[in-house]
């Protein structure tokens, strides 16, 4: 488990939208670790944790684009029934709130890749170690 850094960045719902900031990024060796694009009319809320916080802060800056960071966390969870249960209720029991959460895992992959926002970070870095 790991706190890290994740951009809110403020991206309008058009076709090539995302494919434009991704390119972008990439031109500038900015590797995208996780990324949440909800489905939403007009402009989204696209979440993003990346390497080179500030190679992506000009990126955003170039394209215009509003962006806010805040603190998450970074969980691999062993793939099993119950893993993702078990770690949102020791939350849950120190009166921690999960704001969202969002993550993957590639099949035959022993763990997956959990991000969660929470009301308090450092708390909850504490109570998962």
């Amino acid at each position: 488990m790991a706190v890290v850094k994740q951009f809110s960045v403020i991206l309008e719902n058009r076709r090539g939208a995302l494919a434009e900031l991704c390119s972008k990024l990439a031109e500038k060796a900015v590797n995208i670790r996780a990324l949440l694009v909800p489905e939403q009319p007009g402009e989204a809320t696209v979440r993003l944790v990346v390497d080179g916080l500030d190679a992506a802060k000009k990126v955003f800056d170039g394209l215009g684009i509003r962006y806010e960071l805040e603190d998450v966390l970074a969980v691999r969870l062993v793939d099993r029934p119950g893993s993702l249960g078990k770690l949102t209720r020791k939350l849950a029991d120190h009166g921690l709130d999960v704001r969202y959460v969002y993550g993957s895992i590639l099949k035959g992959s022993d763990k997956a890749s959990i991000i969660l926002a929470v009301s308090d970070v450092e708390a909850a870095s504490k109570v998962l170690k």
